[in-house]
């Protein structure tokens, strides 16, 4: 699999990256957890991401415990990490309501923790996790700069942030922001008429596409548009070896010239190499846009 730099000055991230906002689902042991990322290794799948809040606060923890069963695997990979959003939870019974908090100092004690979870001394991608309404971007701007001068993490970056919060953030940065991770697949592409890819190209930042699949939702029978899509799809499936609707779908994303990374999903080994040969298809213009058609169900205007 190809590798892209994530900036000038770096990081640099396998083209797909491994989500893990449900790898907790199945309720695997340390050495199923362990057994797929040697897999996403194995097919130069080398970044992972992940959250403090995934698994309501577990999944950090495990994937710890299984980078550990691995001695030097955690140093094959590049570990993605968010802090900023905080919900009621058996570790804290005291929280009444989510609630957001971007504040540096919430972000450094997040992060603090995320590193003894991970069993690490760095994080190779630290993300604010959504925007926080309440605090100023220096305040954040300023538990960054103190993470990234103490070198626990390589670079930072955000998520699900508009194009308009990105420019105040990353004025307040002294190194630049790396990413923005968005919701962007073939149903929601409002992202490519909102200013936000438009900015990811004009400065050189590749997103970080979540929930590239739709959480599932185009591969739903009763769902009008998951079906045209399909439809179309199996038309399309010859002329790229026999691909699948799923791959085509990744493929759809990483064709935009801001150069996506999308973050996989799954649960399921044959699934993640199924996903890793997304990356080699190449789509056609018309075939890209028809994929646009039938998601949208209407015509390019």
């Amino acid at each position: 699999m190809r590798r892209m730099k994530m900036s000038a000055q770096g990081p640099e991230f396998s083209r797909m990256a491994y989500g893990t906002w449900r790898v907790l689902d199945t309720q695997p042991t340390a050495q199923e957890i362990n057994r797929r990322l040697n897999v996403c290794l194995e097919l130069g799948i080398t970044t992972v991401d992940t959250a403090e809040i995934y698994g309501l606060y577990e999944v950090e923890k495990a994937l710890g415990e299984a980078l550990a069963l691995t001695p030097g695997l955690r140093d094959k990979l590049e570990i993605v990490t968010k802090a900023g959003i905080y919900v009621p939870c058996k570790y804290h019974p005291d929280r009444r309501t989510a609630h957001y908090n971007a504040t540096g100092e919430r972000l450094i004690k997040s992060l603090d923790k995320s590193l003894r979870w991970l069993s690490t001394d760095h994080i190779d991608l630290f993300l604010v996790h959504r925007p926080d309404w309440l605090t100023r971007a220096d305040d954040t701007a300023a538990g960054l700069n103190r993470l990234l001068a103490e070198g626990k993490i390589r670079a930072a970056g955000v998520s699900n942030y508009s194009a308009s919060q990105f420019d105040l953030l990353n004025a307040r940065m002294a190194q630049p922001l790396v990413t923005n991770q968005i919701e962007f697949n073939l149903f929601h592409v409002e992202p490519m008429t909102d200013g936000t890819l438009h900015q990811c190209e004009r400065l050189g930042v590749p997103p970080m596409a979540w929930s590239p699949l739709a959480g599932g939702r185009m591969f739903d029978p009763e769902n009008r548009a998951a079906k045209g899509l399909a439809a179309v799809a199996a038309e399309l499936s010859e002329r790229y070896a026999g691909a699948t609707l799923e791959q085509l779908a990744y493929a759809w994303i990483m064709a935009h010239p801001s150069r996506p990374l999308p973050v996989i999903g799954t649960n399921r080994t044959e699934r993640i190499r199924s996903a890793a040969q997304a990356e080699a298809i190449t789509l056609a213009r018309e075939d890209w846009y028809a994929l646009w058609e039938a998601a949208q169900g209407r015509k390019v205007p």
